[in-house]
Formats: structure tokens, sequence, C-alpha cells
């Protein structure tokens, strides 16, 4: 993913006029769509809110920052005692909550802090009751280019796109109909990993066919050999995609940073005409025209814009007359545990961005729950690296499928704005009775493990983390069959408005226990695909 220092990316905005398509969002779905409909031979402006102000515009902002990257540097850790650093760590964190309350939360903030927004600018409210921790990254690349960030990538099988239990609507898409878009996308990224025929994981197109480590072969056998129903594979992963750089390499991109997208214009015949934002760089509300407009900003500010966007058919926002708009908030069941171990095979063992081994539906290790098959289930993430001669870090991550139910929900709280004067969003999640009790399964599981290969555990929860700790939210405005019951067609084009297509996690009906980054990216080169035949239509 291209950098925010890149000259021929950032800022190259000659005038507003002109336009084939505009893309909403700089991040991994943005950037698909900015490259491949300039590919298309369209000319794109693509608009991010990033900014990043001067040092003394926000001097106690960046000292901050500096002196938490200083002390996340592990080569400063290796230096000090332990002692020293969490010191220190636990000291800039509550420094950090200053301008980033929420953010100073995330588990990666620390690795880039100036990564992520200031919650005082970018506020939303959490309904009485409610806590939903929003994770956000304002930048080009958004939070794909963050330390830390799992770069998983999984397709999501047939059973989770045709659920067998009611709990949740089917995804308007036939079998296999994903599957050339995923092939796409795969080929695009570049994927490491595996091709094992795990039932419950499709194979894909590996660029790079892995070998076990040894210290990933003992832990594959130990899980074997332990349970028998269960196939374990490596994890699949890649590095974020240069989509933006490829896009600026065709001369038809045009970006701007700093741009707070207010809503998008919809005319009296129920097309999209374009978008209107505040800009920073001027401080006055701009508007640019096309006949395609994308939005991909992540699940819940794309749907703040439709909440914000009224249309002849929707005065009330895009898709709103539905009645599912903003509704089916939903985010992976997270419990995780940290510990430390002995030494491994073949040590020392360096922790690799992506690399790790994955458990599918892990509740289904003993006979009993594999022949009842209950639930929606969770897989698990395991990652292992050396502490040293003779000792090592084990972080095991376990993500259970949170159910779509409408109570679950954001809205526009008028009475709220943020720095821009735009109304910000109220957010109400739970999780329920059933969650939480399969969280304490996933608890014992990862106890589990970590008895297995004889690690200590010194951090695990029985209860799941607060919803958007996973940082995987999906839904809010959600594909479907029919304009009754769904905010998007099965190409993701929004019904209430031609040309209008929202293509990040808030399209979806419901989010499997995969990381949804891959299938988002393949809706999104899906849906380029239709946006760019459909305006050769309206062309001819």
């Amino acid at each position: 993913m291209q950098s925010d220092a890149d000259p021929r990316v950032i800022d190259r905005l000659e005038d507003l006029h002109g336009f084939d398509a505009i893309v909403v969002g700089a991040g991994a779905a943005g950037g698909l769509a900015a490259m491949l409909l300039t590919r298309a031979d369209l000319k794109v402006l693509l608009l991010d809110a990033g900014w990043h102000a001067g040092f003394w515009n926000a001097p106690l902002r960046h000292l901050i920052w500096s002196v938490v990257g200083t002390v996340a540097d592990p080569r400063l850790q290796a230096l000090l005692p332990p002692g020293v650093i969490n010191f220190g760590r636990r000291v800039l964190r509550v420094a950090g909550r200053i301008h980033q309350p929420i953010q100073s939360k995330c588990f990666a903030w620390e690795l880039s802090p100036g990564s992520f927004i200031d919650d005082r600018e970018n506020p939303y409210v959490n309904e009485s009751g409610s806590r939903f921790d929003w994770f956000r990254a304002h930048q080009i690349g958004g939070r794909m280019i963050i330390p830390g960030h799992g770069r998983q990538y999984y397709r999501l099988s047939e059973r989770d796109f045709a659920p067998e239990d009611t709990l949740s609507p089917h995804w308007p898409l036939a079998p296999g109909e994903l599957d050339r878009w995923y092939d796409l996308t795969e080929r695009e990224l570049g994927l490491s990993g595996g091709n094992e025929h795990c039932p419950w994981i499709p194979d894909g197109q590996m660029a790079h066919i892995l070998t076990p480590s040894a210290a990933e072969a003992e832990l594959l056998e130990l899980v074997k050999r332990r349970w028998g129903g269960i196939q374990p594979i490596l994890g699949r992963s890649a590095p974020p995609l240069a989509s933006i750089e490829h896009a600026a390499a065709t001369t038809r991109l045009f970006c701007r940073r700093g741009a707070m997208v207010r809503d998008v214009q919809v005319d009296a015949a129920g097309r999209a005409t374009g978008v209107t934002w505040y800009d920073r760089a001027t401080n006055h509300m701009q508007t640019a025209n096309a006949p395609i407009v994308f939005l991909c900003a992540s699940s819940l500010e794309s749907t703040r814009i439709l909440l914000s966007s009224g249309s002849a058919a929707s005065p009330d926002g895009i898709g709103a007359a539905s009645g599912v708009l903003g509704r089916y908030l939903m985010d992976h069941v997270l419990v995780s545990a940290q510990g430390v171990g002995g030494g491994l095979p073949g040590e020392p063992v360096v922790g690799e961005a992506g690399h790790c081994v994955y458990l599918p539906r892990f509740d289904l290790r003993d006979a009993h729950a594999a022949t009842a098959g209950r639930g929606r289930g969770y897989g698990v993430q395991i990652y292992r690296w050396s502490l040293g001669r003779g000792k090592s870090y084990f972080n095991a991550v376990a993500f259970a499928e949170m159910t779509p139910r409408a109570e679950n929900r954001v809205v526009l709280d008028q009475q709220r704005r943020n720095a821009w004067g735009l109304p910000v969003l109220r957010i109400a999640c739970h999780h329920n009775d059933a969650e939480i009790q399969g969280a304490h399964d996933q608890s014992g599981a990862l106890r589990e493990l970590g008895e297995l290969v004889q690690v200590e555990i010194n951090q695990l929860n029985d209860r799941p983390a607060y919803p958007g700790a996973a940082i995987h939210e999906c839904g809010t405005a959600r594909m479907g069959q029919s304009p009754a019951d769904s905010v998007l067609d099965p190409h993701n084009q929004c019904w209430d408005a031609t040309g209008l297509y929202v293509t990040d996690a808030s399209a979806f009906p419901s989010q499997g226990a995969q990381n949804p980054t891959l299938t988002i990216l393949a809706l999104t080169a899906r849906a380029c695909d239709h946006a760019v035949r459909e305006l050769g239509t309206r062309g001819s």
C-alpha cells in the first residue's frame, strides 16, 4: 500500500470536474476500487479523511506519539529491563488518552499511535449500557498498514454464505459466484500459505506455497495428535497490496486527503451524481460530480454517509426506507491468551507479520461437538516466536462469529458533532447470552492449547472482549435480494441510488468466523466489473 509521502498520489487534484468515478476511503477496499477502475480507463477521484497537521498545530500529540514509538522500539526493549519498559508503556498510555482515549486501548496503538485518529476531533457516542470500541485509521492504506495487523486472508465457504440455521439471511450470491473474484484478488495480493483441502476454508490461489517451519510443524503435529478431527492449516497472508501506487501509475488517479465526506448526492431520477465533503486544506465544503460512487470508508463510516444522504426514495438516508440501514452491526467475538513457553524447534524463531497456525472450527475439536455441529463456531490463530534461547512467546486468538441482530445498530446523533460540524454516530452493541457462553468455551480451548504446548498463560479472560476489539466490524448496510429488507442489491449497488456502490464490510449479511478482508476485496472487484459494464451500457 502506498505511503502518505508519495507525491504522485497525495493531493493530486487539479479541478473538481470530469471524473468518471469517485471512491471514498483509501483502505483495502478503496485502494482496490481505485486500482481496478483506473485500469478500466476511468478517471477516478479518491477521497480520504487522513490528514497530518504539522508539529506546531498539535505539539503535545506529536510529542506523545514520538515518545511512544521510541519506548515500543524492540531495540530499546533489548537494552532496558522489562519492568522499566512496562512502566514507561503504562505512563504513556495514560498520556495518550488525552487525545486518543479510545484508540489507545487498541493493542497496536503503541506501535504507531500517529496512524490512529484523534478521538476528540472524531467523537462517537455509546448508548447507555453499551460499549463498542471503534478503532479508526484515517490514512492512505487505512488500518491495513498499521504494524501488528494480522494480514490474514481466508475465503468464506458455502456454509458461511448460506447458513443452515435461521439466524441470518443467505447472501444474495449463487454457489461459487464469488470464486473468480476471490481468484483475482488472491493473485493481486500474492498470497503465501497452503492449499490443505480444509473442509471449512476453501482452497485459493497461492503465489507462495509455504513449508511449515520446524516450530510450525511441531505445533501442527501436536494438534493433529491431540484432536484427530481438527485440520490445522498454515495462515494465509500477504503484505498490503500496493493498489494506490498501481492506480497512480495509470495517471488517471486524483487524490484528496483531509476530505471529511458529508454525503452522496442523488438526483430526482435516483442516480448518484457526486459527493460533498469538508475539505481540511481549504476549510470549505467541496463537491465533485461523477456517475459512479464507491463508498469504501469502513463499515460504520460508509453507513454514516448513507444516513446523512437523502434521496427521493429515502429522505432519511439512502436505504433507510428498508428499515435495516444502520442495523445488524457485528464484530467477531474475541477471546485471546498470552503466555510464555519453553524453547522452540529451530530457534531463534522470529515473529513474521502474518505467519501463524490457524485452527478452523476449533469448537468441533471433540467427538461430541463434531457430531452436534453446534453454533456458527470459531477458529483460533496461534503465533509463537523466540524470547531468547530456551524461551518463547505464545499468543492465541479465538474469533467466533457474532450473529446479526437488529438491536445492534448505529444512528446519527444530531446533538453531537465532530470537529467539522458533521453529526456523529450513536452506537448500541451487545453480546447476547449465547455469545457470552460461547466465549467460555473459547477461553477453555485456549487453556487446552496452552497446556498442549506447555505454556504458562499469564493473560486470559473468560468473557469476550468488548465489541469492536476484534477490529472486524461488519454489517449495517447489508446486501440482499429485495429493497424491502436490504440496502444493497446483489452487486453491492444501492437499491435507492443507481451508480452508488458500497463494498466494505458494511455490506455483509453475516460474517463467518474468518477475517473479512479477502471477502471485502472480492466483493469490491466484482462490483467494479459491474459498475464499468453498467457505465458502458448507459453511455452507448
